[in-house]
């Protein structure tokens, strides 16, 4: 089994959301697999294989999977013997709309001028142009405005840091498919920035702290790329 991923200047560390959600899952099935390190400027042309423009895309066997939802639903079709990521499959779809606008996109706005300092040279041209058409600003503008989004995220992280006052994981007894998407934007941001996102008491980072252990410990291994 392989998954291509997206990676920086140090190639052993992914940071692309959508694939960490994958890898939880993998691991939370105990799948092994290999990962196929890209750069932004190489993932074109290593995937169009499947028929897709960007990471993650799983090959298992005869088997290609593009989309990070899909991979999961397929996986969970594949291996049903294995435990399964989703609490509920339905409300686990539903959570993929629910943290895109609201977390999801203040938080790109947040690290991007970050994850533009830890990419390989070879992307800079590529990322910076891309990322400023989609945004309307320059990457030092974006720099020097970060607090605004960065507060939109913190105000709306807020119902999450009520929820775990009470509650281990989002899934119930043991993390799953919900725990997984939220817990992957903080790594990230782990992997790309050091701007702090919630205090050190919010009931965020005791949750983080047991995700940090989930799974063989391997979010918990994410370090900032150097």
């Amino acid at each position: 089994m392989k998954l291509y991923e997206l990676v920086g200047r140090d190639k052993s560390i992914g940071f692309s959301p959508f694939v960490w959600r994958v890898k939880m899952a993998l691991a939370h099935k105990g799948l092994a697999y290999e990962t196929v390190p890209l750069h932004f400027t190489e993932i074109k042309d290593a995937v169009a294989f499947a028929d897709c423009k960007s990471v993650p895309v799983l090959v298992d066997g005869d088997n290609v999977v593009a989309d990070s939802w899909e991979i999961i639903c397929y996986l969970e079709e594949a291996y049903p013997d294995r435990p399964s990521v989703f609490s509920d499959h339905h409300a686990a779809k539903l959570f993929n709309f629910q943290i895109a606008l609201p977390l999801l996109a203040p938080l790109f706005r947040t690290i991007v001028p970050d994850i533009f300092e830890v990419i390989h040279d070879m992307d800079k041209d590529y990322f910076r142009k891309s990322r400023e058409a989609r945004l309307g600003r320059t990457l030092e503008e974006i720099a020097e405005d970060y607090e605004e989004p960065l507060s939109i995220f913190e105000a709306n992280l807020m119902p999450y840091s009520q929820f775990f006052k009470r509650e281990q994981y989002m899934c119930g007894a043991g993390p799953g498919y919900q725990d997984y998407a939220l817990y992957a934007m903080f790594l990230w941001a782990r992997a790309t920035s050091d701007k702090k996102l919630f205090e050190d008491d919010d009931p965020v980072a005791d949750w983080i702290n047991r995700m940090d252990q989930c799974c063989g410990g391997i979010g918990g291994a994410v370090k900032k790329i150097k």
